[in-house]
């Protein structure tokens, strides 16, 4: 029973709780890890890293609804549950690697997925394996609100951004091409020029638009030389990224514009956002 006095929170206020969930990671997850998932993926796993509670000790079986997750991120709803249950099904297929001490180890995401088409909901706990990265970790680490990726849609922004977030206390970074194509899974572009057009440029115009941080970067050749201007004739061997946190203002136009974004992709889908469930599973209509 509700106690007396105690306000219901609308759907924006949850939205707006939810869009702030920190997610906190040990930087090697982040800077050490390959995995290749889509970017809606990438925010499933990021969303249920946000339900790790402060002094847990052990992953809980968290659950969770496809309508809330569509409605969080701005994802068509037509097929939402089925789609939800395809995106645990192509994440439990992607066993990611780390390097740790010169060994290479295969981990997961998650274990003992149930999902209940009644309710629309999936039910999961994160694999043990990954504790040591997402549990009392006291040095290392890097935290950021989840509405951060929400509103990406190329799979290498949420990486990316992760990555530079997790050196932006140093404000620049060189990292070899190499290194970094390999870390975003981007082997698909083996060309420099390819591989910046695809993947740097998309992603670092998402991360400049809808994160908390600003990046660019510039090219170093193979001979130390530091590159401003064009690139041709020259081998770009490693990359120079400069990182930089945004004030208050800036970071509270950017999330308004990430959250406009995303509600803007809500309010096309108006009319399939009306489904809701009740706690017997029963579905009624809050439109």
């Amino acid at each position: 029973m509700r106690a007396m006095g105690t306000r219901i929170k609308t759907q924006k206020e949850k939205l707006d709780e939810q869009r702030n969930y920190l997610v906190v990671k040990d930087n090697a997850l982040i800077q050490k890890a390959k995995y290749n998932l889509t970017a809606n993926e990438q925010k499933l796993v990021n969303y249920v890293i946000t339900m790790i509670k402060p002094g847990e000790e052990d992953f809980k079986k968290y659950e969770i609804r496809a309508l809330d997750f569509a409605r969080l991120c701005g994802i068509d709803p037509k097929n939402v549950y089925r789609d939800f249950r395809n995106m645990i099904d192509s994440i439990d297929e992607k066993a990611f690697w780390v390097n740790i001490d010169n060994r290479v180890v295969k981990l997961r995401w998650f274990n003992e997925p149930e999902y209940n088409e009644h309710k629309g909901t999936i039910s999961l706990i994160l694999d043990s394996r990954i504790k040591t990265y997402l549990i009392g970790i006291q040095n290392n680490f890097t935290e950021y609100e989840l509405y951060n990726i929400l509103a990406m849609t190329s799979k290498y922004s949420p990486r990316l951004y992760e990555l530079a977030k997790s050196y932006a206390y140093k404000g620049q970074v060189d990292i070899s091409v190499d290194a970094l194509r390999e870390n975003l899974m981007a082997d698909v572009y083996p060309a420099f020029g390819n591989f910046k057009q695809r993947v740097l440029a998309p992603a670092i115009k998402e991360i400049n638009e809808y994160t908390d941080i600003e990046v660019t970067y510039d090219c170093i050749t193979d001979k130390g030389e530091l590159v401003k201007g064009r690139l041709q004739g020259k081998r770009i061997t490693h990359l120079r990224f400069y990182i930089k946190n945004k004030d208050t203002l800036d970071r509270f136009a950017t999330y308004n514009k990430t959250v406009g974004k995303i509600e803007k992709r809500n309010r096309q889908f108006k009319g399939q956002l009306s489904l809701e469930f009740d706690s017997n599973g029963k579905l009624i209509d809050i439109a």
